[in-house]
């Protein structure tokens, strides 16, 4: 085996109460990033608004609605499909919105978000992908970055990875809390590396041009990050329910990669993609509302 490189390290947290049927609630380093990673998300989802001329208004409600759905449909996929029992024991857990949440849980919830909103305002869906997904990759890396300093996605120990993820053994963790002094992979923290670069690729080389097509920016993230998240949940540790030999994350990767490759090279563009409502007709409303109606000419 491979000598780790990266040790473990455990941040502080604190128990701010144990309530009732609910249980200890504690503030972790994770809740703080996962504030600041939704604030800066939101930014660059409205710089991205404002170089396409989409409606801002629009914009931070279908934000608002997208986080409502994504961090709720998040949390039931992490605890129904990742730890059942739990729900057994306690129903009260699918409430608490805090204890538990999926990546692709957050995925979906946030595309069904996404849908209910934009089929209620009449508003084209691949424009407002783009937008959001533009923003979405910061805010979930500042998540995943949560995720590798609370250790909360402990993956395979070393020893037990299949062949094909031996070359991942220089970034293992250890020595892990519990184990006798071994090492194990630390899924959040790989996958933060990566999804940096996705971050970084996406903002400073992709760019977002105003002659791309709607839909092309969305399709791009899909198609890079679903299959090294279908490649990393091969190393989950034996603790993480399979479904046919998949977990819940395999089928979601899927069907991920599979919106990516539809997006970025088979969709054409239609001409109901750019009818999306602009911010610059808005504003002119507005101002002509706000203007002084011209005062009636004096009579003879």
């Amino acid at each position: 085996m491979l000598e780790a490189l990266i040790p473990y390290i455990e941040m502080p947290s604190k128990t701010l109460a144990d309530l009732p049927l609910i249980g200890p609630l504690k503030l972790q380093v994770f809740g703080p990033l996962v504030a600041v990673g939704v604030i800066f998300g939101m930014n660059r989802v409205l710089a991205y608004a404002k170089h396409k001329d989409i409606d801002e208004l629009i914009t931070r409600d279908l934000m608002f609605w997208i986080l409502v759905f994504g961090f709720t449909i998040s949390h039931w996929v992490s605890v129904i499909f990742y730890s059942p029992e739990t729900v057994v024991e306690n129903p009260l857990v699918l409430v608490m919105i805090w204890n538990g949440l999926s990546s692709v849980g957050g995925v979906l919830g946030a595309f069904i978000g996404l849908i209910w909103y934009l089929r209620k305002m009449k508003q084209p869906l691949l424009v407002y992908s783009d937008a959001l997904v533009f923003g979405f990759v910061v805010g979930f890396t500042f998540g995943r970055l949560g995720c590798s300093l609370v250790h909360d996605h402990p993956g395979a120990f070393v020893e037990d990875l299949p062949a094909y993820l031996t070359w991942l053994e220089p970034l293992a963790v250890g020595p892990w809390p519990g184990s006798q002094g071994r090492y194990r992979l630390d899924l959040g923290l790989l996958e933060f590396i990566y999804d940096l670069g996705i971050v970084l690729f996406v903002h400073f080389v992709y760019g977002w041009r105003k002659d791309r097509r709607p839909g092309q920016l969305a399709g791009l993230v899909a198609f890079l990050y679903a299959p090294m998240r279908f490649l990393l949940d091969f190393g989950r540790g034996a603790q993480d329910p399979r479904y046919f030999g998949l977990t819940t994350a395999h089928y979601a990767s899927l069907a991920i990669f599979a919106a990516g490759v539809y997006l970025l090279f088979l969709r054409k563009e239609r001409a109901e993609d750019r009818t999306w409502a602009r911010d610059s007709d808005r504003i002119a409303r507005e101002r002509a509302a706000a203007k002084p109606a011209p005062e009636p000419s004096p009579t003879e």
